[in-house]
């Protein structure tokens, strides 16, 4: 009997999405890998993966490096890939990153109990709808990044279903991860510009594979571990069926454009427009960009200043990806490999204003973009946030961005490497278990 497709709950997985939904899942798919290769090529991650080598060696391979570690660690890695850069998928609605959680969940998975292919894409489609559909019941909590507070949890899932696990021993999974909820991942790393940040969703997806795997063992957890009275949601009666089933969390899920902070992205795009009719740093006099209200705005909002992790800086500080847009002609990821530390791009900086006078939002809204030149004229863009809704980019806009990532990683053959990612993620519903290992090691570079 196939558990992935006889599941009471199994309404959002692979197997049951309709075309547009599986479409978006293969996106999702490509979007991370070529993330990973990216980097690869970032020195923040490739300092936390000799860490994790160090203490760690094992038989499961990592993505795009040679690194072999045990299974734990090959999931940390591997998120931290995906996460290294701040360019990967953000839920708007529910503010996680889920692929960096379910995707290194699941192709761990399948490296150590190798399944058909469809089974591993059951398990993406699960750990997205189960993470984002908890953190917006969980909603926004002070200084919680839910992606991390909540990562385990979607990581037991994905692993458990790409196991083959029932319902039951899944959700049993999921109680494991009860002691690691939303309190230890606090928001301090990015208050404090630290790149721990990059690396808490990854530890949450480890913590979330290993208690999978002793649920795959008998190991029992709390029974109450959602709705109970500690439980997770606190008598709300909530199922686990009432995560899995309902609207496809899909549609909430954008493919960023920027590699930073998703709250900078819509003044990104209403910049560009500015930008577009007024380009170069000498049609700067000052910028005003009204953002909303509310402490997650606040992260992006202050003042540039270089608190000594430049890359994590940059990234969480829109006045300084305006200045760079305007003194480069870009925000992008080269962007983030060339120009940190340029003297001229801090000092346009410094003539950008963020005023947080919009409506207070949790989640993702617009912005609006306010440019006065040296001779005083005057010029407004507003926009939405991209990536997401009408604006989710097709194949060729995902396509665009992995060339991109693949050209940073200094990957040989970039558009040969993005056509065997593609193979992998169109080819694997119908792969074997023994395709599915050979279609990844061709698709990244496996040792």
């Amino acid at each position: 009997m196939d558990i992935a497709t006889t599941s009471s709950a199994a309404v959002n997985r692979w197997s049951a999405l309709d075309a547009g939904h599986r479409e978006q899942l293969c996106h999702l798919l490509a979007d991370a890998l070529g993330l990973a290769a990216a980097g690869a090529a970032n020195d923040d991650a490739r300092r936390v993966l000799d860490g994790l080598a160090a203490v760690s060696p094992g038989e499961v391979a990592v993505p795009w490096t040679g690194l072999r570690l045990a299974a734990p660690q090959a999931v940390t890695a591997l998120s931290t890939l995906v996460h290294a850069w701040d360019f990967d998928d953000t839920h708007d609605e529910a503010v996680v990153h889920t692929a960096a959680v379910v995707v290194p969940a699941a192709l761990v998975a399948v490296s150590t109990s190798p399944v058909p292919g469809k089974r591993v894409l059951d398990g993406v489609a699960t750990g997205v709808q189960v993470l984002s559909r908890l953190a917006r019941l969980a909603g926004p909590r002070p200084g919680v990044i839910r992606t991390a507070g909540l990562g385990a949890f979607a990581a037991a899932a994905t692993a458990a279903t790409v196991w083959g696990l029932d319902d039951d021993t899944t959700g049993n999974a999921m109680a494991l991860c009860l002691g690691s909820a939303l309190a230890p991942y606090t928001r301090q790393a990015v208050v404090d510009g630290s790149v721990a940040k990059r690396v808490q969703p990854g530890l949450a997806a480890a913590h979330g594979l290993t208690a999978a795997s002793l649920a795959r063992a008998g190991v029992a957890g709390p029974a109450g571990w959602l709705g109970g009275t500690f439980g997770l949601l606190p008598d709300s009666g909530t199922t686990l069926h009432d995560l899995l089933a309902g609207p496809a969390e899909l549609d909430g899920v954008a493919l960023k454009p920027y590699p930073a902070c998703r709250y900078t992205h819509a003044a990104l795009a209403a910049a560009e427009a500015l930008h577009a009719r007024h380009p170069g740093a000498g049609s700067v006099g000052r910028i005003v960009a009204h953002l909303p209200a509310g402490p997650a705005y606040e992260l992006v909002s202050r003042p540039w200043q270089d608190r000594g992790t430049p890359l994590v800086d940059v990234q969480f500080s829109l006045p300084w990806q305006l200045a760079a847009l305007w003194t480069t002609g870009r925000y992008d990821l080269t962007t983030l490999t060339r120009d940190l530390g340029r003297v001229d791009v801090a000092a346009l900086a410094a003539r950008v204003e963020v005023r947080q006078d919009l409506p207070a939002s949790t989640v993702m809204a617009g912005a609006r973009v306010e440019l006065e030149t040296p001779d005083g004229t005057r010029d407004t863009a507003e926009a939405r946030m991209p990536g997401a809704g009408a604006d989710r980019p097709d194949r060729a806009g995902v396509d665009r961005k992995l060339l991109g990532c693949l050209e940073v990683a200094g990957v040989t053959d970039p558009r040969g490497a993005a056509d065997r990612v593609w193979d992998l993620a169109t080819d694997l519903p119908a792969l074997t278990p023994d395709a599915v290992t050979a279609a990844l090691r061709a698709a990244t570079l496996l040792n």
